[in-house]
């Protein structure tokens, strides 16, 4: 009943649902907003037309470090992290900020995370909706020497910390869209 829940309220608030056209919308400075799409870095999110959002969700949000720091010991080079998103959308403008401020207290390795854009459309000229299967942004898909361990769909179940350290432990993740 809980999952049921969950699935129906995520579905009513999806970015899906909120879709909003902002790529005409002008920020304060007068420049014309563009989503990132295909591959971009993190750097691409200093940029004045996304560090408003990102800066202020990046402060807002508060690590719980007594279970980040339980997540340390499953971090190793062998960890690999896609970052699958909209700049577009209101999850990602909310949820992407807060994941990159726990793997900058758990000192991810930049290099061992990688940052793709959708489209409005949940789309790229890569295909990587297809490639990466992908159903709801922000999608964060852990791999492990090369190979899919889970991923976090659009939203955590606990938070970042709690969700993170049960996909890294083995313990039984499973995202809010798991078998649906």
């Amino acid at each position: 009943m809980k999952k049921f829940i969950i699935i129906l309220t995520i579905t009513f608030f999806s970015c899906d649902n909120m879709k909003k056209n902002t790529t005409k919308d002008v920020d304060s400075n007068d420049l014309e907003y563009v989503d990132l799409i295909g591959e971009f870095s993190r750097k691409d999110l200093s940029n004045v037309l996304y560090s408003s959002w990102f800066d202020k969700n990046y402060e807002n949000y508060n690590v719980d470090k007594e279970t980040a720091d339980k997540i340390k010991q499953y971090i190793s080079t062998d960890l690999k992290i896609k970052v699958i998103m909209g700049t577009w959308c209101s999850d990602s403008r909310e949820n992407v900020p807060s994941f990159f401020k726990v793997l900058d207290y758990l000192n991810v390795n930049e290099r061992n995370i990688d940052l793709i854009g959708l489209d409005l459309n949940k789309e790229n000229p890569n295909n990587d909706e297809i490639t990466y299967n992908i159903i709801n942004v922000p999608t964060f898909i852990f791999y492990k020497k090369s190979e899919e361990i889970n991923r976090i769909v659009e939203i955590t179940l606990e938070s970042f910390e709690k969700d993170i350290l049960k996909i890294l432990d083995g313990s039984g993740y499973e995202n809010a869209y798991y078998g649906f």
